[in-house]
């Protein structure tokens, strides 16, 4: 019995009033059952479930903070007095790259320096936009909107994500399994601190679920903010062309350019930027260029080179580069599996952000790239169908999930 079989049991009964699929076609995850109401259908979602997932993530990540916190005051009593040697840097929701969101959105680009550029505008501009709303000006600091803007953007993911899971036919049980799995997995205490994830994942939530039902010009909308708000928005175009490719030959001229305008979105966005980049600095791929550095994410380099050299990391004593080698085998098991369930758009997506992961030099932050491509999470939902594995999955995954984000919080894991 394939996954897809498996995954579609609940819903079986209601084979008699939904499309079959073509004739020869090999079944699949996401396209066995078509069910436009079941997009619509807010009544249908299990937003208590998602709540609680979301309130869970909240908890875990606030214990890796109060772990790191204790870490990191023992470390500084057992220093001796007069010390000068370097201790650990505690940080928190505002560390790492979420700094440079927040001063990019009280400072603009040019009160935070050149290296501010690799950071996309569509996030500071929110934030910047939450600031001056009436009532809320001069009262709430950037770095408290951002906070609260990207969590409460992380519960609209979850919930669109699970949206569009039932819409792809999954039953009730799997977007379940996608609701907890997106809120715990190892890289998603990022969705706390005021990073790009959680509405770098709306909008691809967004694009993927106008394609799939034919909306362009959401895909369009969502397109062109992917683009503004990542670099990789500019893989989107991939994917929607691959579904404005379908049916094409029947569209009217209308249909036809309510496509072309969804693929060329994403792609818009991105220049958009770097058009911005051109004329306020003189170079349009500054963003990019920056973005290359050694110490970010590299230059281009040979995919397997990568992941052997952080393989050999360990007998260099260089373990924290090679301890994403097995979180690299993972996702790429879980590509093989994705390529032979779901409709070719997912996997050509998922597989263009790993090769993105894979040709830069440096792996830093690697997992959390390859998160935000959620149909890896539609797929480990998927493959994890008895309770009894599903629970030791998501135990561990939220075990881990304070491993890192405490190592996060005390500057010795880069997320």
């Amino acid at each position: 019995m394939t996954i897809a079989h498996r995954t579609l049991t609940a819903s079986r009964r209601e084979a008699a009033v939904l499309p079959e699929r073509p004739p020869g076609r090999a079944p699949r995850l996401a396209t066995i059952r078509h069910r436009w109401h079941g997009w619509h259908g807010w009544h249908e979602l299990p937003l208590r479930e998602v709540a609680l997932a979301w309130l869970a993530a909240r908890i875990v990540t606030g214990a890796a903070y109060a772990l790191a916190h204790y870490v990191s005051g023992q470390l500084d009593a057992a220093r001796p007095a007069g010390s000068t040697g370097m201790g650990l840097t505690l940080t928190g929701p505002l560390g790492w790259d979420a700094g440079w969101y927040s001063g990019i959105a009280e400072h603009g680009y040019a009160g935070s320096g050149e290296q501010s550029l690799r950071f996309f505008p569509l996030l500071p501009l929110l934030v910047r936009a939450v600031t001056v709303l009436p009532g809320l000006g001069g009262h709430t600091g950037t770095g408290v909107a951002l906070v609260v803007l990207v969590n409460l953007t992380a519960f609209a993911f979850v919930t669109a994500l699970a949206r569009l899971a039932r819409h792809e036919g999954f039953d009730p049980a799997t977007v379940s399994r996608v609701i907890w799995l997106t809120s715990l997995a190892p890289p998603a205490f990022v969705l706390v601190m005021g990073y790009t994830e959680a509405l770098w994942g709306l909008l691809a939530v967004g694009v993927f679920a106008g394609i799939r039902t034919r909306r362009w010009e959401l895909a369009a909308a969502c397109g062109l903010f992917a683009g503004l708000c990542r670099p990789v928005g500019i893989l989107l175009i991939a994917p929607v062309a691959l579904e404005a490719a379908r049916g094409i030959t029947a569209a009217g001229a209308t249909d036809r350019l309510r496509r072309a305008v969804a693929v060329m979105a994403p792609a818009a966005g991105l220049g958009g930027y770097l058009l911005w980049a051109r004329i306020a600095y003189g170079d349009a791929l500054a963003p990019i260029r920056l973005q290359r550095q050694q110490s970010l994410h590299g230059s281009s380099s040979n995919p397997a080179e990568v992941i052997w050299n952080a393989a050999r990391g360990i007998s260099h004593g260089e373990v924290g580069t090679a301890l994403h080698v097995p979180w690299l085998m993972l996702v790429i098991a879980l590509l093989v599996v994705m390529i032979r369930t779901l409709p070719a758009s997912y996997p050509v997506w998922a597989a263009l952000t790993v090769a993105a992961v894979l040709t830069g030099s440096n792996l830093d932050s690697s997992e959390r790239y390859a998160y935000g491509a959620f149909p890896f999470l539609f797929v480990a939902a998927a493959v994890t169908l008895h309770d009894e594995m599903f629970r030791i999955v998501l135990t561990a995954c939220a075990a881990m999930m304070v491993v890192y984000a405490s190592l996060a919080f005390l500057g010795l894991y880069i997320p």
